[in-house]
């Protein structure tokens, strides 16, 4: 039976809602002036020379949330239509989707991995903590030296758990209880050899 951990639908939607927000505020900045400051006019409505000026760094204001806003609302909506998971753990192993957006997940079976470990981590720039799952394992495999989503720290991947839908401890109890099965099943078996 498999246990399947993918991104909070709730976080993806506001990201797509923010994306949203700034489009409006870019049609607002560059042409609207509903709620910004329109360009420096004279008294008979010509746009002087400074209002010029107001008016390109309004193009370049409202450019930048094009961008920006399009982005955040184009990936909300192909993350809402295109439900991919963060990880999807079974008896054999685990598939973690950090070899790239797109790219096939790395499988990593029991074998692999000597423990399994939730934490916070904490941001070298004063920030806030971010929950963690760590994967300690006894060779990388699959995964590249640059996973999507996660980092490195020696022979331990550190997967970034701040936007799952499931909560970090049930993730992590899962985990071990598929990682002591595996261990388990291996003792059983190596048992049966020897007798």
């Amino acid at each position: 039976m498999e246990y399947r951990v993918e991104k909070s639908p709730v976080r993806i939607f506001l990201i797509g809602l923010v994306g949203i927000l700034l489009l409006f505020a870019a049609l607002d900045i560059v042409w609207g002036h509903w709620l910004s400051t329109a360009p420096e006019t004279s008294e008979e409505g010509v746009i002087t020379t400074r209002g010029r000026s107001q008016r390109r760094a309004d193009f370049v204001w409202g450019a930048a949330f094009v961008v920006g806003g399009g982005a955040m609302f184009g990936y909300a909506v192909t993350s809402l239509i295109r439900r991919r998971p963060v990880m999807v753990m079974n008896v054999e192993g685990v598939d973690l989707y950090v070899t790239g957006p797109r790219a096939d997940p790395a499988f990593v079976p029991w074998g692999q991995v000597r423990g399994v470990l939730s934490a916070t981590d904490e941001d070298p720039d004063g920030g806030q903590t971010v929950d963690v799952m760590i994967f300690d394992m006894t060779e990388r495999g699959q995964i590249g030296d640059r996973p999507w989503g996660a980092e490195w720290e020696g022979n331990r991947l550190k997967l970034d758990a701040s936007t799952w839908d499931v909560p970090l401890g049930e993730v992590a109890a899962r985990a071990e209880l598929d990682l002591d099965r595996y261990r388990r099943t291996q003792r059983d078996s190596g048992d049966e050899e020897d007798g």
